[in-house]
């Protein structure tokens, strides 16, 4: 496989031999316009939910934030990192499937690597406009092995798919689940985003599959070479017998995703069945990929009336939210922000003292 194209200046990150371009990149889309909007736009929809949708008291809240129990939270801390080592191991079979880095993909990084890789990305993801994480992931799984920007940003794809896929079969475990308690208040809207969201990206394979050599050749030359390797990258990732493995690596991730809500909810005391906190995880989850930094504004909005139509009280719903916000977002801004420019820092020291001295 090719090494990166020259064009890199159309990539959504850019390219360089030290790396502190693309963390100088970052920084400029998270104080850019579109950006600091969707920051607005955000801060805007939680303030008005904040104020004229819920009722509660910032007193009663404040006391579950503060009465949190230390030991069920760090454990909810730690099964959420926990699940960043099996998407890694899940993104490393993904690329080796896809021929990422040779063809037998010697190339592709170690899943400590790759589960890093992920969460700087989400890091990202978190502090920029339009989910930029994803096409920094893409950049960096090609740094590493040595191939084409395109490929590498198709297999971030193919872990997108495989991602929704696990969700609705979640989705419909959790309505089944509640069907069974008795819980008539099963959110249609969320098991209709799931099939959607599905449905939608399987038929973009399906057309990438059956369309796209046929689409590609009218795009101009460069184009045309980056959406096909895109497209290998992408379609090769299902292939060979490794589906199956990879799908059971997403659910686990999933699950130890819902198990942080359900140890935050504990941890506040709320008590709460198991298929609601299903709902509410993987609501969390679809609800960030709405493109303000880390879904700021509907995420907390959402998800908090989607637990008070559970029939939680307002003051429970907003305190559970708060508490969870701190891992699944503070925390990634905070720790994948250390990571990335540590991350950077090191590459960058690393190919100064490899780069040969000048003539005098």
């Amino acid at each position: 496989m090719s090494d990166i194209p020259s064009d890199q200046s159309h990539n959504p990150v850019q390219n360089d031999e030290s790396g502190m371009l693309s963390a100088a990149t970052l920084r400029q889309r998270v104080l850019s316009m579109p950006t600091l909007v969707a920051i607005i736009a955000g801060a805007l929809l939680l303030i008005f939910a904040t104020w004229r949708m819920f009722d509660f008291e910032w007193h009663e809240v404040w006391s579950n934030i503060k009465n949190v129990h230390p030991g069920k939270y760090l454990l909810a801390v730690a099964l959420y990192y926990l699940s960043f080592w099996f998407r890694g191991l899940r993104w490393k079979l993904l690329a080796k499937t896809a021929s990422i880095g040779g063809d037998d993909g010697k190339n592709v990084p170690g899943t400590t690597t790759l589960s890093a890789i992920i969460l700087m990305g989400w890091f990202a993801n978190s502090v920029a406009f339009l989910r930029l994480g994803d096409a920094y992931r893409g950049w960096s799984l090609a740094k590493e092995t040595k191939s084409d920007f395109s490929s590498s940003l198709g297999t971030v794809l193919a872990e997108r798919v495989q991602d929704m896929a696990s969700v609705l079969i979640l989705v419909l475990t959790a309505a089944v689940w509640l069907t069974i308690e008795g819980d008539s208040k099963v959110p249609g809207w969320i098991v209709f985003i799931a099939f959607a969201l599905v449905a939608a990206l399987l038929l973009s394979l399906l057309v990438m599959r059956v369309y796209g050599e046929r689409l590609s050749r009218r795009f101009p030359g460069q184009f045309e070479s980056a959406y096909i390797n895109f497209q290998r990258g992408t379609l090769s990732s299902f292939s060979g017998r490794g589906l199956p493995t990879q799908m059971l690596l997403g659910i686990i991730g999933w699950v130890l995703e819902i198990a942080r809500f359900y140890f935050v909810a504990d941890a506040i005391g709320i008590d709460i069945s198991f298929g609601i906190v299903m709902f509410a995880a993987l609501a969390n989850a679809m609800l960030t990929t709405i493109p303000t930094p880390g879904g700021f504004g509907f995420v907390e909005g959402g998800l908090t009336g989607l637990l008070i139509l559970f029939g939680r009280t307002d003051n429970e719903a907003i305190s559970l939210v708060a508490v969870d916000r701190t891992i699944s977002w503070l925390s990634v801004v905070v720790f994948g922000g250390v990571l990335f420019f540590v991350w950077h820092a090191v590459k960058a020291k690393k190919n100064t003292s490899s780069s040969p001295a000048p003539y005098e």
